[in-house]
């Protein structure tokens, strides 16, 4: 059935929440908004947004949630662009059998995207390639909906080639925690063995040390980590089970729906718009002022003020194609700008069985035996790590039942029952590392991106991404089949106890890689989701971005995902990423707070609420809400609201006063006021006025007298209604301003934005509070950088 529009044609009823035959669309309406919501949220009284994050997939949805928690402090607004649609709530391996259906991977793996389009609901093909790919999950939440969720942490030797502070924020240095910690909290990498244990386990980890001494290959044995969490993680709160950014960005947007809403979308902090591709970022300067995008199929350019970060988190081929097409990185020198350092993963899959008895497994099978455990190792001076996965399955598969929601406990009772009491099936998951090349000219022999003639249908041109392994790498992938060969030969301590799967079937003689040292257990380079490193961080001059993310020759352009990685090593790029992405939002908030006034005598005022005070007019709902550091004036849109709030922690004769403010919209209107009585004073608003200062804040200059505008007394910059300011260097509406004003004797001086203004001598209170005006209810002035200078 056709699907009632959101924005209906005229006459029709608006329809808020969509149906299809089968559905109600509750949990993309209350995640989304549109197109048209989102800008207008920029206009009529909302600021404009200070992060844009490009893809809302495992690293964007992340750090979008982080930008939007850390960001509560400075009330920053946070934009994430989409390509496809709202799918799932969470990962797919949460809900009953996996969902069903093949919606979890492509129908087929492909070289360029062909005529049947997106596959299986969501897998789009966007670039060409010599190497066949499954693509990208068009979907809100990405590839992060369906991945495998091993997350191990990098180790030195694979960091060994990263710089040094990032080394450092992700292991713990100088007494600071190591940020890999958190993360591996956060996404259920800790701790290991709620999740898996049991006496298939503990058997396997004894049976794995003691045939560790048979195979000089492998250096490590270790429980899995594994992002799931399985156990509640505090009491009376559910566990999330396995890891996705999905349930991470969703709780961002309803919480700040239910907070931040007072002015309705206006006055929220977070949007995710899907169905809306990223086309080009356009640049004035070395700064990006807008972006063309597609948005249900119409194409806009969507304006960006210069202090507003531009994340790319679309994936590493689309960001490099991003950065390709409109940041001017990448050599020429093969025509097309190129760059190289792309990394994936070389990855093999060696299934067996071995006895249960040469395994030292006595238990009863009277329990669900699965368990999981990770294998590291190194040859050729290269590393690589085995993902093992053990079952007691009758199958080929010891997956099976891993990563599985089974509601029904009469089922999972018919699984256990169905067990195979004589063979443990094992499947090895090499995971290789590949050779880097951190050059600014890629070889043409190795592994590189550049863009294609072919264009999109918005006449973009496609990425055509160039992956090969290196002669090196192939051996490194040969030494560690054979070292997993090895291992499992060591565990079964006799070929009478292990058979190997080979076409679907057991057998007991171990196939043989051919002369290239290739075999059918190895997967396509394309396939494994780990693409890496062509927008890699380091230092000015060597490298693409710096050690936040931040693309050297662009002010405002970060990347998240492991486009930045310097090297790959073998481990899931996800937890490292992931923990990235963290310093990325982090930077991105960081770099939005000013450093106030220059000089160093300056001390903040104090923004507890117990050292504020509101005094409202009567029958006034006027209102200052505290964002962290950021104050905000509010009201009612339909009902008086007035008032002052006044700062009673001390009162100030000589002095300077640094205010950061910014209005939303034209009409707002607000003020700082100086050298007021107290808060108990008799008609203390009256009073304020009468014999204290204020100073204005208003773009229209308006009077209400004679409903007129342009009136210099009453401008922004004015001492009100006593001296009109010289000049009236605002910044555009939404951009923060600066106000300096100094009081001293009975001269009054307002210096806007770093230029002097106002001179006015005065003849009334010498010494008083301060207070920030609200002035109506649909003024929406913030104020930020509060700080004081005594003077004699």
């Amino acid at each position: 059935m056709p699907l009632p529009k959101l924005a209906p044609d005229q006459g029709a009823p608006p329809v808020d929440i969509q149906q299809t035959a089968f559905s109600h669309d509750v949990m993309g309406r209350y995640v989304c908004n549109n197109w048209n919501e989102a800008v207008a949220s920029q206009v009529n009284g909302g600021y404009p947004f200070d992060a844009i994050v490009i893809g809302a997939g495992m690293f964007g949805g992340y750090c979008a949630e982080k930008l939007y928690r850390l960001g509560a402090p400075h009330a920053l607004r946070v934009l994430i662009l989409e390509a496809g649609a709202f799918l799932l709530p969470s990962h797919i391996q949460n809900l009953p059998q996996r969902l069903g259906g093949d919606v979890g991977g492509p129908a087929y793996l492909r070289q360029r995207d062909d005529a049947n389009g997106t596959l299986n609901t969501v897998w789009g093909m966007p670039w060409i390639s010599n190497e066949k790919f499954p693509g990208l999950a068009y979907c809100v939440g990405g590839r992060s909906l369906f991945w495998g969720g091993w997350a191990p942490r990098l180790t030195d030797a694979d960091l060994a080639n990263w710089p040094q502070d990032v080394v450092a924020f992700l292991k713990g240095q100088a007494g600071q925690p190591a940020a890999y910690a958190d993360t591996e909290i956060e996404t259920g990498v800790v701790p290991t063995t709620e999740y898996i244990s049991g006496p298939l386990f503990d058997a396997l980890k004894t049976a794995f040390a003691a045939a560790k001494a048979g195979v000089p290959q492998i250096t490590d044995i270790a429980e899995a980590p594994l992002a799931v969490l399985g156990a509640s993680p505090a009491p009376g709160v559910f566990p999330f089970d396995k890891f996705s950014s999905g349930p991470f960005l969703m709780d961002a947007i309803r919480h700040d729906v239910g907070n931040n809403a007072r002015y309705g979308d206006l006055s929220r902090r977070v949007f995710l718009v899907p169905r809306t591709q990223v086309l080009r970022l356009n640049l004035s300067g070395n700064a990006a002022t807008s972006i063309d995008v597609s948005s249900d199929g119409q194409r806009f350019n969507l304006p960006v003020v210069p202090t507003c970060a531009v994340v790319l988190a679309n994936g590493t081929i689309e960001a490099t194609r991003l950065a390709l097409d409109s940041l001017g990185i990448g050599s020429h020198q093969f025509g097309a700008p190129r760059v190289g350092n792309l990394m994936a993963h070389l990855r093999s899959n060696i299934t067996v069985r071995i006895k249960r008895a040469a395994l030292g497994i006595t238990a009863a099978l009277d329990t669900l035996e699965t368990a999981a455990l990770i294998v590291r190792g190194t040859a050729l001076g290269r590393r690589f790590h085995l993902q093992v996965t053990a079952a007691a399955v009758a199958g080929a598969s010891p997956e099976q039942n891993l990563f599985s929601m089974i509601p029904d406990i009469d089922i999972l009772h018919t699984i256990v029952a169905n067990q195979d009491p004589n063979w443990i099936v094992l499947t090895f998951r090499g995971i290789g590392e590949m050779e880097d090349q951190r050059t600014a000219s890629p070889n043409p022999a190795m592994s590189w991106i550049d863009l294609s003639n072919e264009t999109d249908a918005w006449m973009m041109r496609r990425a055509y991404v160039n992956l090969v392994p290196t002669p090196a790498d192939n051996q490194l992938w040969a030494a560690m089949d054979k070292a997993a060969f090895e291992l499992a030969r060591q565990l079964a301590k006799s070929s009478t106890n292990i058979q190997y799967l080979v076409g679907g079937k057991f057998q007991d003689t171990q196939p043989l890689p051919d002369a290239n040292g290739k075999g059918p257990w190895q997967d396509l380079l394309g396939t494994t989701h780990h693409e890496a490193g062509t927008l890699f961080m380091g230092a000015p001059g060597a490298s693409v971005t710096d050690t936040a993310g931040k693309f050297h020759n662009v002010a405002n352009v970060y990347v998240a995902g492991p486009a930045i990685f310097p090297t790959l090593g073998s481990a899931n790029p996800s937890l490292t990423a992931l923990t990235l992405a963290r310093r990325t939002a982090q930077t991105i908030v960081q770099a939005n707070r000013q450093p106030g006034p220059a000089q160093t005598s300056f001390t903040p005022l104090s923004l507890s609420p117990i050292d504020w005070t509101m005094v409202q007019q009567p029958g006034s709902l006027a209102g200052v809400v505290h964002h962290g550091s950021v104050l905000e004036t509010v009201g009612s849109a339909t009902q008086l609201s007035y008032g002052l709030y006044w700062y009673t922690k001390e009162t100030l004769a000589n002095f300077r006063l640094w205010v950061e403010w910014r209005v939303a919209k034209l009409d707002d209107n607000s003020g700082v006021y100086i050298r007021i009585p107290p808060p108990n004073t008799a008609n203390a608003l009256v009073a304020a006025d009468e014999q204290g200062y204020e100073v204005q804040i208003d773009e229209r200059g308006y009077d209400s007298a004679t409903n007129t505008t342009g009136n210099a007394i009453q401008r922004t910059g004015a001492v009100y209604k006593l001296c009109a300011p010289s000049g009236f260097p605002s910044n555009p509406i939404g951009q923060w301003n600066s106000f300096l004003i100094e009081a001293n004797g009975q001269v009054i001086t307002v210096t806007l934005n770093g230029q002097l203004v106002t001179t006015c001598t005065g003849t009334r209170r010498t010494s008083g509070h301060l207070a920030l005006q609200v002035h109506h209810g649909t003024s929406r002035t913030q104020f930020r950088n509060l700080q004081i200078a005594k003077l004699p």
